[in-house]
């Protein structure tokens, strides 16, 4: 026998038994049985190779008829081997793009962080055993005014540094996962006082230095809220929501941790009750418009009043709207709510001037109002049916109002300013930027606040403010209202000083639109 046809058909063997070794492993990534088939095949085709040397060996066949055999024989294996190990690098390039796609799902871009479905996905696994462990949820304080101040490229390098020294700290200890913008956590596998300080103590030291971001030195201060399994709940959602409370109890009290409580979750569920009652209070109209006279100081008659809004019960109490609002504030309701005291003060105007009333309305806006593009939309189409509507109406705006997004509260000022609309600042004093307000913004009138008003005779820092405010409003050309004026007193004072217009207790509480149209603007008061 020709050794030629005896070394190719070994070749073609060869290449069919390195073959098996790929389909194994292509075998053991694919669930499809076809492979599993192949694989007996190739076995199969192994033994046939074998056969076919035997049998060529112990018969007289011709030569060329053998060589021609060989080589489609070895050709054949070539081409199984080719295609295996083909299809196996084109499962190993699927399964890495898969890998790599599953990768991107489950981390974050910007800090390579695990993402919040990644930290689902380990919550859910970690509440299946029964040991007890903390669930850490993270916020940096102040990081919109930073990015703000600094830029989002700036924020985004603060977060990106945070992370990694943090994640770096608690090496050993737990992982830390990115749950979305400024909010991060992560799940200590214990719930022992002292081990919780412990990790406490790591994550102050990761932020006890500023970090150096676009050449600007950025200090970072946090707030942490915890709960804890199977204490607190034990489904993954609710402990996820439960640290959310305590953390927003840690921010709203300027506690740097505060760990879920019974009573954290009553005020949580008093929340979501409130602002449900007050989705009902708008669609049933429960709520009243009140008024309170502003008087001139130069003959202590009717200048104008401040609309306040009302909620009565049942029971002949109100709920108070500092309450009901910062609920409206925090759950998108401000704005219908706005609206409507908006309307309801067009409203009373209208039906005021049948009167002879020919003073203005202030009407309190809130923070989300004047970032909002859609109150300023209500407001022109408001104007557009009455044009005389800007020299009725003033809003009133609070130092933290404004100082909340000053170049949002800019644009829409300036826009309503140039449309006709005044505004007055409310409880000026309290807050921290009185000054760079007054210069940045359009702003025609200043509100002493009350609590600067009822102790300035017995408070002589309350009466240097006071003082200090109307020297300072008459250079801006500013008009000024003091409120919370209860005693003929304190009106004496304010009258000595010159303050433009009062108001108070002592002049009137807020009353509905009726019984103020029977004291102020009955036919005796007008004629």
């Amino acid at each position: 026998m020709d050794n030629f046809f005896t070394v190719i058909i070994i070749l073609g063997a060869l290449l069919l038994v390195a073959s098996l070794k790929t389909t194994v492993k292509v075998c053991k990534k694919t669930s499809q049985r076809a492979w599993s088939v192949l694989l007996f095949a190739i076995i199969f085709f192994i033994i046939g190779y074998w056969w076919i040397l035997y049998y060529f060996s112990n018969h007289d066949i011709a030569p060329v008829v053998m060589n021609m055999v060989a080589m489609l024989l070895l050709g054949g294996g070539g081409f199984v081997f080719l295609v295996i190990k083909l299809s196996l690098k084109s499962i190993l390039k699927i399964e890495q793009a898969t890998q790599y796609q599953k990768y991107q799902t489950e981390h974050d871009n910007l800090t390579t962080l695990p993402n919040r479905d990644k930290f689902f996905k380990s919550l859910s696994k970690q509440v299946e055993y029964p040991s007890p462990f903390s669930l850490f949820y993270i916020d940096l304080n102040n990081f919109k005014q930073i990015n703000d101040a600094f830029g989002h490229q700036c924020g985004d390098q603060l977060l990106a540094a945070f992370a990694n020294k943090l994640n770096k700290e608690l090496c050993g200890i737990a992982k830390l996962y990115r749950i979305g913008g400024d909010e991060f956590a992560f799940l200590l596998h214990t719930d022992t006082d002292e081990s919780m300080n412990y990790c406490v103590n790591i994550i102050n030291s990761a932020v006890k230095s500023p970090f150096c971001t676009n050449e600007q030195m950025v200090k970072i201060q946090l707030s942490i809220g915890v709960s804890r399994f199977p204490d607190d709940s034990r489904l993954p959602d609710q402990l996820l929501k439960k640290a959310d409370l305590a953390l927003h109890e840690a921010k709203k009290t300027f506690q740097p941790l505060v760990n879920y409580s019974s009573a954290i979750g009553k005020r949580a569920e008093d929340f979501f009750d409130l602002s449900a009652k007050i989705k009902v209070a708008l669609h049933k109209d429960e709520f009243e418009l009140y008024l309170q006279p502003i008087m001139d100081s130069k003959d202590l008659q009717l200048h104008g009043l401040e609309a306040l809004i009302r909620w009565p019960q049942d029971d002949g109490s109100f709920i108070s709207p500092e309450k009901f609002i910062t609920v409206a504030e925090r759950t998108g309701l401000i704005f219908p709510l706005s609206k409507w005291v908006v309307q309801e003060a067009v409203n009373h105007i209208r039906k005021l001037k049948l009167f002879g009333f020919t003073g203005t309305i202030h009407v309190n806006l809130s923070t989300k109002d004047i970032e909002s593009s859609e109150f300023y939309d209500f407001i022109i189409s408001l104007l557009a049916t009455d044009p005389t509507l800007s020299d009725s109406l003033i809003f009133e705006i609070t130092e933290g109002a404004m100082m909340t997004n000053i170049p949002a509260a800019r644009k829409m000022m300036q826009q309503l300013s140039m449309r006709g609309f005044k505004f007055s600042v409310d409880d000026f004093g309290t807050g921290f930027s009185s000054l760079s307000l007054l210069r940045e913004l359009p702003i025609n009138q200043i509100k002493i606040d009350q609590s600067f008003v009822k102790d300035m005779l017995t408070n002589s820092p309350d009466y240097a403010i006071v003082e200090s405010t109307l020297f300072l409003a008459s250079r801006l050309n500013c008009d000024v209202v003091a409120e919370g004026i209860e005693t003929k007193e304190v009106e004496q004072a304010l009258l000595s000083l010159n303050c433009d217009y009062l108001q108070g207790y002592l002049y009137s509480k807020p009353i509905n639109i009726d019984e103020f149209i029977n004291v102020y603007l009955s036919a005796e008061k007008v004629s």
